[in-house]
């Protein structure tokens, strides 16, 4: 059978992080009896891999990363790539059916934003965010398959669109196998070893709260607790920055947090090992892959228990109701000062972690594949 996948829409990690692990699986599953056609642009072009000759890679000239061209390109030329490929099924990234296109589609759902209004800022993202209720809801009722990231994203859809979908199921994203193989490398550092730091690891923006982790180590240094918290990642609003940097001015806790940007892998794999725990409490998560990092590496989780990460944290992670800083201080200080506490905590988030192996996780949408016949 010839697959298309449109990988247009992936501009960002998370999104490189599910389409390349799936995409290694289903080539490595599919014994020649499927070929793929990748299609994507040239900001994505870092996507390619050599993953054998039954997985070609389409550049799509003239789209970039932009949402509008993307869109136009989609409804007035991608059938007709399509056709020239002879696909039998599409694989949609976006959360929702390509749209201009007859061909089958499965679709990957991975974005929960449209469905936070109080991040739509301007009429220009209310819009998209309209644009996207109704994809998805269309995408709910006519996809041949949806494969959702989480429960979480499963039930969101369902409420949106009142209805299950014909075929699918709830797809986890794997950790990248190169994390598990540092892990098992050598000895994991134990309590006593790791410094009384919390690490937060995000694209650091608005919806991720930053401020109420900030706000929690206050709590726990008025306590007596000598916490210390550094924040790794890139910032996708510099006016975020700004805010987050005179908030750690105000608090008085300019030696007690240290800002990184974006890191190397080597350099995130020694945060995760050096930290003795991993908190984001973010309010608008589809899945939250830097808590399941963490635990590869031992380092207990807390999160807010809003979307995705409780049930991805799981029992490796403390889920606390989001706003209530007085609560995540809690969850956060006997992890930083209890040797007791931390090592049970740590041992569970190991066994957590081995869910998210990419080995594990792709059967679902390789068995709807090697079942599907097109109409």
């Amino acid at each position: 059978m010839r697959i298309a996948v449109d990988a247009l829409p992936i501009n960002n990690f998370s999104g490189r992080n599910v389409l390349g692990g799936h995409l290694r699986n289903l080539a490595a599953a599919s014994g020649g009896r499927h070929i793929f056609y990748v299609f994507h642009h040239e900001g994505n072009r870092d996507l390619r891999r050599d993953l054998g000759d039954h997985v070609q890679w389409i550049e799509c000239r003239g789209v970039g990363a932009g949402w509008t061209r993307r869109l136009w390109w989609q409804q007035f030329a991608m059938q007709r790539r399509l056709d020239a490929v002879g696909a039998d099924l599409l694989i949609s990234t976006s959360g929702a059916l390509v749209p201009g296109v007859s061909s089958p589609q499965l679709v990957l759902a991975q974005n929960p934003w449209c469905f936070f209004p109080q991040f739509h800022a301007g009429a220009v993202n209310r819009l998209k965010a309209r644009m996207q209720r109704h994809g998805y809801k269309n995408a709910q009722r006519r996809a041949a398959a949806m494969f959702y990231l989480s429960n979480y994203m499963a039930r969101i859809y369902a409420d949106n669109a009142a209805c299950t979908p014909r075929d699918g199921a709830t797809v986890l994203v794997g950790v990248d196998d190169r994390m598990f193989e540092k892990a098992a490398a050598i000895p994991l550092p134990g309590f006593e070893q790791r410094a009384m730091e919390i690490v937060v690891v995000s694209v650091m923006t608005p919806h991720k709260s930053v401020e109420d982790v900030l706000d929690a180590v206050a709590i726990l240094r008025e306590r007596g607790v000598d916490a210390c918290l550094t924040l790794v990642g890139p910032w996708s609003d510099s006016d975020y920055r700004s805010a987050i940097e005179q908030r750690i001015g105000t608090k008085g806790l300019a030696s007690a947090v240290t800002i990184t940007g974006a890191v190397s892998d080597q350099e995130l794999i020694r945060h995760y090992q050096r930290a003795r725990v991993f908190c984001l409490l973010s309010r608008c998560e589809s899945f939250g892959i830097p808590a399941v990092e963490a635990q590869v590496f031992g380092t207990p989780c807390v999160v807010a228990d809003v979307c995705a990460p409780p049930e991805i944290a799981g029992p490796g992670g403390f889920a606390v109701p989001a706003g209530r800083i007085d609560l995540a201080a809690d969850a956060l200080q006997p992890l930083l000062t209890s040797a007791d506490a931390w090592r049970a905590a740590s041992s569970r988030a190991l066994a957590n972690s081995e869910r998210f192996r990419w080995s594990r996780l792709s059967q679902p949408i390789i068995d709807f594949i090697d079942k599907w016949q097109a109409p």
